[in-house]
């Protein structure tokens, strides 16, 4: 099998297939910074007014959800599960209490910003001058 496309001149004077140049011209990222397969997946999120018309989406298809929850017969073991709109509550407080959550153990488990030191310096603990000293007696034991 071979490439039908015909050969041409690239940019810088190299003989190439128009087929393969397209397929490199894919890999590039533009002047602006945007790669071009980030177009290819994501230009749909540049689209006037996407905002709005996926609200609206989502917003049918949570009323959609609820007219189906009412149509939908349970047998749970657990009474209050029965009832409608409980998984989508039950779920909607898990999120909440996770995310909740998320400040108190952010404020346990957070250090200061020079936790480690200075970024530039010694170690806060270590004496510079004592490291100093030390550094200059190993190497003239060594000898």
């Amino acid at each position: 099998m071979t490439d039908q496309t015909p050969s041409g001149r690239d940019s810088s004077g190299r003989f190439v297939k128009q087929a393969a140049e397209r397929v490199n011209a894919m890999s590039r990222t533009t002047e602006e910074g945007i790669h071009p397969m980030s177009k290819v997946l994501f230009g749909w999120t540049e689209t006037k007014n996407i905002g709005a018309i996926l609200f609206w989406v989502m917003g049918a298809l949570s009323l959609a959800l609820v007219a189906a929850d009412l149509l939908i017969v349970r047998h749970e073991k657990i009474a209050f599960a029965n009832s409608v709109g409980f998984y989508g509550i039950w779920g909607f407080l898990a999120f909440s209490f996770v995310v909740l959550m998320g400040w108190p153990l952010g404020q346990l488990l957070r250090r200061d910003e020079n936790y480690y030191g200075d970024a530039g310096g010694p170690p806060a603990d270590i004496d510079p001058d004592l490291a100093d000293a030390g550094a200059g007696q190993k190497s003239e034991g060594g000898h």
